[in-house]
C-alpha cells in the first residue's frame, strides 16, 4: 500500500486550502468594513440631553463633555464648557464648532460660558450663556 498522495490529490489540496484562506480573508475584511472605518457622527438637537452643544454631536454613554466648573457659594455655579470627546481637543472632520447663542464659529482652543444649576445630587441644570465673544461684547 502507497502512503503517498497522487499528483491530483495534492492539487485538489492545495486548491481547497486556498479557497478556504481567500474565503477567510473576505470574511475578516467584511466584519471590518461593516463596523465602519469611516466615523459618522450622528447629529442631535442643539440643547438636548446627551448632545454636546458645540457640535451638537449625540454622545454615547461612555463619553462626558469636557467642563471647568468653578466654586461658589450660591445655588448656581460658572462653567466652562470645553467640547466632547469629538471636538476637543482634535476636531473630527464631521463635527463642526459653533456657539449655540451667537452661532459663530467657536475655535478648538476657546470654550463656552455657561452656568450649573444643582437642584439636588443627579439633578443638573446648565445654561449657556455663549461663548468667549458674543458674552464679552
Amino acid at each position: 500500500m502507497d502512503t503517498f498522495l497522487s499528483p491530483i490529490s495534492w492539487f485538489i489540496l492545495v486548491f481547497v486550502g486556498v479557497l478556504l484562506m481567500i474565503i477567510a480573508y473576505f470574511l475578516f475584511t467584511m466584519k471590518g468594513r461593516k463596523t465602519g472605518n469611516a466615523k459618522y457622527l450622528p447629529k442631535g438637537k442643539p440643547g438636548a440631553p446627551g448632545v454636546c452643544p458645540i457640535c451638537c454631536t449625540v454622545l454615547k454613554k461612555d463619553e462626558q463633555l469636557k467642563t471647568k466648573v468653578y466654586p461658589s457659594e450660591g445655588t448656581d455655579r460658572l462653567c466652562s464648557i470645553y467640547g466632547c470627546p469629538h471636538c476637543y481637543p482634535i476636531v473630527e472632520p464631521d463635527a463642526d464648532r459653533f456657539c449655540p447663542v451667537c452661532k459663530a464659529p467657536v475655535p478648538t482652543d476657546s470654550y463656552l460660558i455657561a452656568r450649573l444649576f444643582d437642584r439636588g445630587k443627579k439633578d443638573r441644570h446648565v445654561h449657556i450663556l455663549g461663548c468667549r465673544v458674543c458674552r464679552h461684547a
